[in-house]
């Protein structure tokens, strides 16, 4: 990236957007109120009560007040498990230090297999930093215990004082803030259109909001949102399909517009123009519709398709738009209002935690790299650089490119960081005298920190690295802080992590995100095959059901993980990241589709035995299909043609036979509709490397 490049990059990324000003505020106020009783009552480790809020504070309240329960809960449980342990290793070091690598393993794979990840993180990284104070801090075991104890009262305090002001101040909800990210995408997408087709009546928005920072944002902070809401809300729970289908169908429309930005450089002629201007008001309505959360069903969505023209080369961005606004329609439409059955609440643990081995390669690779960090700076005496092995546990991600994301911006944010705690300390302080003049200071720091926090998921990590230093840099002792040490330990503490973790990520178990992303795509292809034969089993087998159901979400939820990590790996190429998207968002409409007829299995009920045949015929047929395109990505695109072709074959001809049997009057109304449906989404899933389903020929109508 050259020098110019990343200055562009951060005007975007430090650019003013909604909320992110009095996020800031209210993060620095609770910093700032928080040292009224350090101060007062000579609390020691203030650090850690401005950590604990950088770590757990979020735009929205519920996201802010969950993390302060379980951060509060899995500090406790893991210090407990701590003291218990040290009653019996205190004296052995060489179990003590096999109790390290045991607390960090089970930490990080809890990571991993947990819903609510960071209270895998709560448990385990408190409790293994514990097993390492000996050799940080050489104390008596009373003044261990002490220090401890100490731990956990600062995490307390801080959570406590942060859930206070943002109770006061930020009434926010995480699915009312999902609706309005994807409400401005939309509008910033009809702007778009509305633009290139050269006209100006339209609401212009913020000037700090582009589509080229949410294109570059990606689906991070929607998905982020919406994991938050699923959690704390039964409606978003219970929609969690439907709402995950349209956070990625909305990032594809913003996209291709983007797209369309570049490679519509000079005035489109009429008639491009007059698909331009159709699609922005099919944006228009669909984001009308959202807004007042109304069913897109009676509702025209995408509109006629573009009409075709010899003389026109339509730009592909602009039939893809098509594409999704016309997905975004049929989401909307086949959400379901009522579940059939009693939605089973929110999980602990994620549905392959005890199936996926990954998950153990994982947590070993991580805690094996804390355990070099560890032993290296114990025998070099180094005990400074003991920030070392909390890198290696932090930046442990699912891919290297995530890994590599977060390792850049802890990094880069602990300079930052250090670079302000420098200043304060050498130019400031001095001249400085009273609680006054140090607030003034604390503030600022902590102000530029938290805006940087309350950026888009790119750059936030950098935001909390940055606080952190510069908090290591002024908050060493209750008298004047006169050495940067701490500083230059830190920033040597860092890097010595980052390259002991990268080295043993490269040489055990490497995982890329553009490796993973199309693996992954296939095991939700797989799983989608097995979803398609659920109908098929006795109606009373819902539970089977709803498990494949939120095996497919997790899947999908890690393919979408996958995409964005992607963005940070050398030599990957944006189209195959783009396309990989491209595939999820259609395996995500058939998902719906068929969670439909799954949640729906009586419509058929009563139907005369040749239509319930042809109906188990189409389904074994799109299970047949699903798992011949999952071979075909799983292998590169160029394997199971024929297979697949074959499969599809039957498929038209078991649909034609639905088609030839559905005018039975006993069929119930809606059902046939529903296998229209399943049709397209084939039709589309398959168009990219086979020929389409020519569903037109056979029109389905319910009877």
């Amino acid at each position: 990236m050259t020098a110019a490049a990343f200055a562009d990059f951060l005007r975007r990324e430090l650019a003013p957007t909604p909320g992110r000003g009095s996020a800031t505020f209210r993060l620095t106020l609770a910093c700032v109120i928080a040292t009224i009783p350090v101060l007062t009552h000579r609390i020691p480790h203030a650090l850690i009560v401005m950590i604990m809020m950088y770590l757990i504070t979020q735009e929205d309240t519920a996201a802010t007040l969950l993390g302060s329960v379980l951060g509060v809960l899995g500090v406790t449980v893991g210090l407990g498990a701590a003291l218990l342990v040290w009653m019996v290793v205190l004296d052995i070091a060489w179990l003590r230090i096999a109790c390290f690598f045991g607390f960090t393993f089970a930490g990080l794979w809890l990571k991993r297999v947990l819903v609510v990840g960071a209270l895998g993180s709560a448990l385990g990284l408190p409790a293994a930093l514990v097993m390492i104070l000996p050799d940080v801090g050489p104390l008596s075991p009373e003044s261990l215990t002490e220090f401890v104890l100490w731990l956990w009262l600062t995490v307390t305090l801080g959570l406590t004082v942060n859930v206070g002001v943002q109770l006061l101040l930020a009434p926010g909800d995480p699915l009312t803030l999902l609706r309005r990210e994807r409400d401005t995408r939309l509008r910033l997408v009809e702007n778009a259109l509305r633009e290139l087709a050269g006209s100006r009546n339209f609401d212009p928005a913020p000037s700090t909001m582009s589509l080229e920072t949410f294109a570059t944002a990606g689906m991070s902070r929607p998905l982020a949102l919406l994991k938050t809401a699923s959690l704390t809300n039964a409606w978003a729970r219970q929609h969690h399909d439907a709402l995950a289908t349209a956070i990625t169908l909305v990032d594809r429309l913003v996209t291709d517009a983007r797209a369309l930005q570049l490679v519509l450089s000079s005035t489109p002629d009429a008639a491009l123009n007059a698909s331009l201007v159709r699609l922005a008001d099919a944006c228009a309505r669909t984001r009308q519709a959202l807004a007042e959360h109304e069913s897109l069903q009676t509702t025209e969505v995408a509109g006629p398709p573009i009409p075709a023209d010899v003389h026109l080369a339509t730009p592909r961005p602009l039939a893809d738009m098509e594409r999704t606004l016309d997905q975004l329609s049929v989401v909307a439409r086949l959400s379901p209002t009522t579940p059939s059955a009693k939605e089973a609440g929110s999980r602990l643990l994620i549905p392959d935690a005890t199936t996926n081995p990954e998950y153990v390669q994982f947590a070993v690779k991580g805690a094996l790299a804390a355990l070099i960090c560890y032993v290296l700076f114990i025998g070099f005496d180094y005990p400074g650089i003991y920030t070392s092995v909390i890198t290696c546990f932090v930046v442990s991600l699912s891919t290297i490119g995530s890994s590599n994301q977060k390792g850049l911006l802890r990094f880069g944010g602990a300079a930052v960081g250090g670079v302000m705690g420098l200043i304060a300390l050498v130019y400031l302080f001095p001249n400085i005298d009273g609680l006054g003049g140090f607030w003034l200071v604390f503030a600022t720091g902590t102000a530029v920190a938290a805006w940087i926090n309350f950026g888009s998921p790119r750059i936030s990590y950098g935001g909390y690295q940055t606080g952190l230093a510069f908090y290591k840099a002024i908050l060493q002792n209750f008298g004047p802080a006169v050495s940067a040490t701490v500083i230059r330990d830190r920033l040597i503490g860092i890097a010595f992590g980052l390259i002991v973790f990268g080295a043993v990520e490269h040489f055990l178990w490497p995982v890329r995100a553009a490796d993973r992303m199309g693996a992954r795509l296939a095991d939700v292809l797989r799983s989608l095959a097995a979803f398609a034969r659920a109908p098929l089993r006795p109606l009373d087998d819902q539970r089977d059901v709803d498990a494949r159901r939120q095996l497919i979400s997790q899947q999908v939820a890690d393919v979408q993980g996958y995409v964005e990590s992607s963005k940070f790996e050398p030599g990957v190429g944006a189209e195959d990241a783009q396309e990989v998207e491209r595939l999820t968002a259609d395996a995500q409409t058939m998902f719906v589709v068929l969670l439909a007829m799954a949640r729906h299995p009586a419509t058929l009920t009563g139907s005369p035995d040749a239509v319930r045949a042809a109906t188990i015929r189409v389904d074994e047929d799109v299970a047949l299909v699903l798992e011949a395109l999952a071979d075909r990505v799983g292998q590169g695109g160029g394997a199971a043609a024929s297979t697949l072709g074959s499969s599809l074959a039957s498929f038209e001809r078991s649909m034609a036979a639905l088609v030839d049997t559905g005018g039975a009057p006993v069929t119930r109304t809606g059902a046939l509709e529903l296998y229209r449906e399943l049709a397209v989404a084939v039709n589309r899933l398959t168009a990219s490397s086979v020929r389409p389903i020519p569903t037109a020929a056979h029109p389905i109508v319910a009877g």
